[in-house]
């Protein structure tokens, strides 16, 4: 099993501020609660039956708000006051530094200062990305790919804020970004037509159930810890 490493860069942060997880051991509670099927019918399932939705939510890692933060956000800026009140705790990236297309009408990106160093082994990089699946209406991470073998400083993260001519509170432990680490490879594509025999092997084989037939037939179990 392959180890990623968060690193805090003070040495009481593990104490106190709130630790890395894996992705699976915080999934939402209207996600837990959810019935499998609707008015349980097996012919009416939900997205609790979908696996793949559930790889997505329960991959890799969440690294979560470190302290609360208090946005003012009026027309299109907005200003975020850290519980620390500490300047350098919050940082921004002005418009002209962003593409028109995700400018989204606000005059920046705040960017959230990360605790942690996070060190993966030789030839595995980390993307980071806005937590899957889960609902986040008042911000949303700038996605980035890091390699994280070689780079030893934290990362922080850009994000777009999203609740506008209001007052808003984002309390300690909130969901922040979702960290999936990965192997670095070499690929290339292939676009065309060819026969695929296993192509109607799978569909022999799915016609063989009623539910559950991609997580009985294919699924293959992801692990973090």
């Amino acid at each position: 099993m392959k180890k990623i490493e968060f690193v805090c860069v003070h040495s009481d942060g593990v104490k106190y501020w709130p630790n890395p997880v894996p992705a699976n051991r915080i999934l939402p509670d209207d996600y837990k609660k959810m019935s499998r099927f609707n008015d349980k019918n097996v012919l009416s399932p939900t997205v609790k039956m979908c696996v793949p939705f559930l790889d997505a939510l329960s991959s890799g890692y969440i690294i979560p708000l470190d302290q609360d933060y208090l946005i003012d956000a009026v027309e299109t800026d907005f200003t975020v006051i850290p519980a620390s009140n500490i300047r350098e705790d919050i940082s921004y990236h002005s418009q002209k530094q962003l593409p028109p297309s995700l400018h989204k009408g606000a005059e920046k990106v705040g960017k959230f200062i990360c605790r942690w160093i996070i060190k993966t082994p030789p030839g595995y990089s980390c993307l980071f990305l806005k937590p899957l699946n889960r609902a986040e209406e008042r911000f949303e991470i700038i996605s980035g790919v890091v390699d994280t073998d070689d780079y030893n400083e934290p990362i922080n993260f850009p994000f777009h804020w999203k609740k506008w001519n209001k007052q808003t509170l984002l309390e300690k432990g909130c969901p922040m970004v979702q960290v999936i680490p990965f192997k670095r490879e070499d690929w290339k594509s292939f676009v065309g037509f060819y026969h695929l025999e296993n192509h109607h092997v799978t569909y022999m084989k799915i016609r063989s159930y009623i539910i559950n037939k991609y997580r009985k037939l294919f699924w293959k179990r992801k692990r973090y810890k």
